[in-house]
């Protein structure tokens, strides 16, 4: 009876100030992300590829070694957002949007640097494609300034993003293989100044310059080789551990083992958006 009557209390102490709620609403947006930090692409699989050239074959590296000008925080996000604004003008607002990655192709040099003539030309370049996309929220604490028709308002807090990421490696046009990373969930944060402009009794202008950081390390992918080159249409289970317990054996290709050290993606980003709040109350 005591737990019962606990229960209800703190469940009136959730719901009081939600009654309160000075008002209501409800925020479509559309955000641009663009990093202010790049890295090295990390290496979250086999080290070489071995690609095939009159039935001899061509050991190589793989391009994320000499790609040190590596970013996935450049992108477009759209979602919505749920605004409550207490007495007090502090508030809480709960966002969820779509983020999509613009990455361009990457071309990048083989290594060793040796000319491998196909078909009359001379090349030794690999291209990487990643297509990474998450599902963004972010519950945030606000605190809200009036100033006539305008307000400012200020927001903070943990930004969540549940990914899903590919990367795939091409040799003259031709798909070496494909990493395909197991979906998971990331933590980071989030800071944001609003500036909302109000456009009509229901309707509001909302701008926003947003600062976001977080990193992206996956616990595990599956990595898939082309059909025309050495170990085609195999697949690797890979395990991403803070620790291995043996020493790599990078002297062959084929035993390299399943287990790799973890590595992570850097998200720090500025974005810019745009929104129409809509009230839905207001007291």
């Amino acid at each position: 009876m005591k737990k019962n009557k606990l229960y209800i209390f703190c469940l009136m102490l959730i719901i009081y100030p939600v009654c309160k709620a000075q008002r209501l609403d409800i925020k479509p947006y559309f955000l641009y992300h663009q990093t202010v930090s790049k890295q090295n692409e990390p290496v979250f699989y086999d080290d070489y590829t071995d690609i095939p050239y009159n039935y001899y074959p061509f050991l190589g590296y793989l391009p994320s070694f000499v790609n040190s000008d590596f970013t996935l925080a450049s992108g477009l996000e759209y979602g919505f957002a749920i605004d409550y604004t207490f007495r007090n003008n502090l508030g809480f607002e709960l966002g969820l949007g779509y983020f999509n990655s613009l990455v361009d192709k990457k071309e990048t040099r083989l290594t060793p640097p040796m000319p491998m003539p196909v078909d009359g030309v001379t090349t030794n370049f690999c291209t990487t494609d990643w297509n990474y996309h998450s599902i963004a929220m972010r519950p945030l604490f606000s605190y809200t300034v009036l100033i006539g028709k305008s307000a400012v308002i200020g927001k903070t807090g943990p930004t969540i993003h549940y990914v899903s990421a590919t990367r795939n490696i091409f040799y003259m046009d031709e798909k070496i293989l494909t990493c395909t990373f197991a979906n998971r969930l990331n933590w980071g944060y989030s800071t944001i100044l609003e500036y909302d402009y109000q456009l009509s009794e229901q309707f509001s202008l909302a701008i926003e310059l947003g600062f976001e950081q977080y990193k992206y390390t996956p616990n595990k992918a599956t990595v898939e080789y082309g059909e025309r080159f050495v170990h085609g249409g195999e697949k690797d289970e890979i395990l991403y551990v803070n620790k291995i317990s043996y020493d790599l054996d990078r002297s062959n290709y084929s035993q390299l083992p399943k287990e790799r050290l973890k590595e992570s993606i850097l998200f720090n980003n500025i974005y810019f958006g745009i929104g129409i709040k809509y009230n839905l109350w207001k007291k």
